[in-house]
């Protein structure tokens, strides 16, 4: 099994190899960004990864959930911020980063449902972000710059505020095809990686010892229910309405009792 991972401070509480569980079959972790992982699922480079829900909602077709699992935020998740010179309803034009789709879209949802604004887009191609009016970060670069500009917005608390729902910014997939060749070793990924996120949270410190990073993850949810399919729902039926997906997807799960 070829398992993609993503390479964030979030997705700790996953690491299975750090709380000390083992699966009993072979496998190699593919490491990368949330586009490269993408990417990479995709093609077939693995077999089951950890996707943006952007990703999953345009290629649901190709993919099965593994339930109880995601990277969510039930307000603030502090690292998928703006950094802006102005206030959010005064910028005109925002550089995106290209390392995560899913955290773009929500962008482009809050300032045309949210905000009734049409804003220029823009790629952000280098780390200089100090001559750009606005700016879309996320992961551990979102927290190193986190004071680099007069504003900053937290888009999943922007979010939860308009909605009053969590947003759901990850989800394990795994292909169709393999997982109709291999469901065993699927199901047993999935308990492995639910039994880590409970193991790591008991005592966080001892496989961290930074305390604003121990704080951060615990402010994340790592759980997936009805309120976060509620969200990914709404959430695709805003990019449809926006015309950013061709078709509103259905949500499959790995069956795993």
């Amino acid at each position: 099994m070829k398992i993609g991972w993503i390479k964030y401070l979030n997705t700790l509480p996953f690491d299975f190899e750090k709380t000390g569980l083992k699966l009993d079959f072979y496998y190699s972790l593919v490491k990368g960004v949330p586009s490269q992982i993408n990417n990479f699922l995709s093609k077939g480079i693995v077999d089951v990864g950890f996707i943006s829900s952007a990703h999953y909602i345009k290629n649901y077709k190709k993919y099965l959930i593994l339930p109880e699992l995601s990277i969510s935020s039930l307000n603030r998740v502090k690292s998928v911020i703006i950094l802006s010179d102005t206030p959010i309803e005064k910028i005109n034009r925002i550089y995106l980063t290209e390392e995560s789709e899913t955290s773009k879209l929500l962008t482009k949802v809050i300032f045309k449902v949210f905000l009734k604004k049409d804003i220029n887009y823009l790629d952000l191609k280098d780390e200089n972000i100090k001559d750009k009016e606005a700016v879309l970060l996320i992961g551990d670069k979102a927290i190193n710059y986190l004071n680099e500009k007069n504003y900053r917005y937290d888009l999943s608390e922007i979010w939860y505020r308009k909605t009053g729902l969590p947003f759901v910014f990850a989800l394990w997939c795994v292909r169709k095809e393999y997982y109709l060749k291999n469901k065993e070793k699927v199901i047993k990924l999935q308990g492995i990686l639910k039994k880590s996120k409970n193991i790591f949270f008991e005592k966080p410190e001892k496989y961290i010892n930074d305390s604003f990073s121990i704080e951060y993850l615990k402010n994340l949810d790592y759980c997936f229910s009805e309120e976060h399919l509620k969200s990914l729902k709404l959430f695709s039926e805003y990019l449809y309405q926006m015309r950013l997906i061709e078709e509103k997807p259905v949500f499959n799960f790995v069956e795993v009792t």
